[in-house]
């Protein structure tokens, strides 16, 4: 990121809408031996390193190139090498400095509101494993640039768009390094199989318990896996893939209800619009006509 330069916002009167209200963005490239941090930060966001530092909001700070040290309150000096990303909480003693020998480049935000502190409740954000190892992530290094370019140049809008790029930051760096490790997982490749068939195999009713063994996998440790990684059981994944297709076929074709149901596998229209109508709310003649 070129140009080093840090922001410090006025805060608006009236409270963001996206529970998240951006306070300051910069970035700086700290070369060896140079002195940390830089001296155009205002005084209650400069530390010295004996004291340390400790402030009213949230801190996203991203290391792209380099190496150095990281420590707060709850958890011990440690050494990283970049990429890396760490989180400062408010009220939560820390310090960090890059490595005098090699320096680092840096990018921050800073942003306080509800939307923060409610992941910070939940425990998806926390002051003990403030470390995210978020890896090589083009998408994560494309939002701080969007929020640095939104600072710089404070258009209309500029606090919303800034808003809903750190949530996207913030959905990332929790969710990567998981993504990651479960990519690797042998079910992984299992599970997007599956997906596949229910998908190929969505214009007819179908058994999870046998998709299950044809994938060589024993159906209670399947549907825990699939839930894991789609939020919804194997059933409700292909009855909603089955539903989306006979709602296209009901807005987008003069096909009748029995004729829908019969391309669809249902043992009788009756069957098909008590299905749909536990779905929708609507029986499907009803949901056409509103369409």
């Amino acid at each position: 990121m070129s140009g080093d330069f840090a922001i410090y916002l006025p805060q608006p009167e009236e409270s963001n809408p996206w529970g998240v209200e951006i306070t300051g963005a910069g970035s700086a490239t700290i070369s060896p031996r140079q002195s940390y941090p830089p001296e155009h930060h205002p005084s209650d966001h400069y530390f010295d390193w004996k004291l340390g530092r400790t402030l009213e909001t949230y801190q996203l700070i991203l290391i792209t190139n380099g190496a150095g040290t990281f420590e707060t309150q709850s958890m011990p000096p440690i050494t990283l090498h970049a990429p890396f990303l760490f989180l400062v909480f408010p009220g939560i003693w820390h310090r960090y400095r890059p490595e005098n020998d090699t320096g680092w480049q840096e990018s921050w935000v800073g942003f306080h509101g509800p939307f923060a502190e409610q992941l910070q409740q939940s425990g998806a954000l926390s002051p003990q494993n403030p470390i995210l190892k978020t890896g090589n992530s083009e998408m994560l290094l494309a939002q701080f640039q969007l929020i640095q370019d939104e600072v710089k140049s404070e258009a209309f809008g500029f606090r919303s768009i800034a808003a809903s790029a750190i949530m996207q930051i913030l959905a990332l760096c929790t969710h990567l390094p998981e993504r990651k490790e479960e990519e690797n997982h042998p079910m992984r490749k299992t599970i997007r199989r599956a997906c596949f068939l229910m998908r190929q195999r969505s214009d007819a009713p179908l058994c999870p318990e046998e998709l299950a063994a044809e994938l060589k996998t024993g159906y209670t440790y399947f549907r825990r896996m699939f839930r894991k990684y789609t939020g919804i059981s194997p059933k409700r994944y292909h009855s909603q893939l089955r539903l989306q297709r006979v709602k296209r076929q009901l807005r987008d074709s003069s096909s009748s209800v029995s004729e829908i149901a019969d391309k669809f596998g249902f043992a009788s229209p009756f069957h098909l619009s008590n299905w749909f109508k536990k779905e929708t709310g609507l029986s499907p003649r009803n949901w056409r006509q509103s369409t």
